[in-house]
């Protein structure tokens, strides 16, 4: 895990609504915010291995290490974050604010950009770093959201690591704003490896 020391917190509840609604329109909570279904192309078709039903949930994606990796969202634990990801993508998720209990220990450390170089993120910046994938020590499907705005006086670029991001934090180019939502979203495909999902035809 990466120290979190130079973090500034929102631990207000009115400045954390405030944000948010600010921010609803344009930033989607965390990993859900490149929508492969969206797109165009076939989202993540999970099949139960002893009947017909299915769920097309969508694929999304963000980097780790330096490599894309792709996610489903299902569970959020503030509201706009559940009316930003379902808008985003299609998919309605679920609403748990108990995540929020989550220990601090066991989350894994999203990252979204606020602004800088222009990517495929719904705010129209660079795709959103993880810290790690499963098969770490450190990996969660639990995501605790940070936000991440360049510094008036930096040239943005895009970083695709919790450790270039944390570079150029120390080095006062960007500023980190922690928050306390926490969006339940697994890794289903990453450099090395991919979810198991137990398929059958119909």
């Amino acid at each position: 895990m990466h120290k979190k020391s130079n973090k500034m917190r929102l631990t207000n509840p009115t400045v954390v609504l405030v944000v948010l609604i600010l921010l609803s329109s344009t930033v989607v909570i965390f990993f859900p915010l490149v929508s492969e279904q969206q797109q165009g192309k076939p989202g993540s078709v999970l099949k139960s291995a002893k009947s017909n039903v299915s769920i097309d949930i969508p694929i999304s994606k963000g980097y780790i290490d330096g490599n894309i990796a792709y996610f489903i969202a299902t569970d959020a634990s503030d509201k706009h974050a559940v009316s930003s990801i379902t808008n985003n993508t299609g998919f309605p998720i679920n609403y748990a604010p108990l995540l929020n209990n989550t220990s601090e220990s066991i989350r894994g450390q999203g990252y979204v950009f606020l602004n800088g170089v222009q990517g495929e993120a719904p705010g129209g910046f660079q795709l959103p770093v993880a810290n790690a994938v499963p098969g770490d020590k450190d990996y969660s499907p639990l995501w605790q959201t940070n936000f991440v705005k360049w510094n008036d006086n930096a040239t943005a670029r895009e970083l695709k690591s919790v450790e270039e991001i944390m570079v150029a934090q120390k080095n006062g180019e960007l500023t980190i704003t922690e928050t306390n939502i926490i969006v339940n979203s697994p890794a289903v495909k990453w450099q090395v490896g991919t979810l198991q999902v137990n398929q059958t035809s119909k």
